[in-house]
């Protein structure tokens, strides 16, 4: 398992130089938009290890040591891809539906279970035997989508939650990623720490009692402006009433008691 350590030397100046650039750009991202941010930093992933497609997923340990869980608690939250997004989330979930059932799964999540706590960062077939492109399992989930290859970066924030990022190649034929492609990622990657966070909260993860629904998080995001709930309730086409609703049920999920609490967790300070 790489632990993602890199020296900034080994990579060639004009990818070291977009590296910093798309830190800097995404610093230019308020908190408002936040996904936004993200699909531009999927965006920037592809562009520096050369994918074909990318997705960050947000993961949260329920519990811990559950009898016969192989996944030790851990469970997704929050998944976005940067192209086809619908699609490949239903067949995520496919895969996750796979998981459930004796056949092995997918042993690039079974190991980031194993190593959770560390940032880490890995090829999939450095991890898989190689009957595993050869099992329904694969057929299924990668070549059935057209998937040739994967790579994986995972960060953790706590000792319950982490940020995954994965890396995709499609067709038939073609290169396969390669441990430089994977080191540029961990690069980039392990530069954002900061932004990590900033996506778990805006997610309801972290730090939260709860996820956030998806009408939720819409009211979050408008929340994190300067507008009124008024104006948000006319911008998201929803009654003052439900937007106010919306506004007391985040509050509780982020224990904060005002706007300007809810603001400050995006600080790092207290609510």
């Amino acid at each position: 398992m790489n632990q993602g350590n890199v020296d900034p030397a080994s990579i060639p100046a004009p990818l070291r130089e977009r590296i910093y650039a798309l830190w800097d750009e995404l610093t230019a991202f308020d908190a408002s938009r936040t996904e936004e941010a993200l699909l531009h930093l999927l965006a920037g992933l592809c562009e520096i290890a050369g994918a074909d497609n990318a997705y960050w997923l947000g993961a949260v340990r329920m519990s811990e040591g559950v009898h016969a869980d192989p996944l030790n608690g851990w469970r997704p939250r929050a998944v976005r891809y940067l192209h086809h997004h619908q699609r490949e989330l239903e067949a995520y979930a496919e895969g996750l539906r796979r998981m459930e059932e004796t056949d092995g799964g997918d042993p690039h999540v079974l190991e980031q279970v194993r190593h959770a706590g560390h940032f880490r960062a890995t090829l999939l077939r450095d991890i898989a035997a190689p009957s595993f492109f050869e099992s329904r399992y694969f057929d299924v989930i990668y070549r059935q989508r057209g998937i040739r290859d994967a790579a994986f970066v995972a960060m953790p924030l706590n000792a319950d939650c982490e940020s995954f990022y994965g890396l995709q190649r499609r067709g038939s034929e073609g290169r396969l990623f390669s441990h430089e492609e994977l080191g540029r990622a961990a690069f980039l990657l392990r530069g954002l720490g900061w932004f990590q966070r900033q996506l778990m909260l805006s997610h309801g993860l972290q730090i939260s009692t709860g996820a956030l629904t998806d009408s939720e998080r819409r009211v979050l995001s408008e929340l994190l402006t300067d507008k009124t709930e008024k104006l948000i309730a006319k911008s998201l086409g929803l009654s003052p009433t439900t937007v106010h609703s919306y506004v007391r049920s985040l509050y509780r999920k982020f224990a904060v008691n005002s706007r300007a609490g809810l603001a400050a967790l995006w600080l790092g300070q207290e609510g």
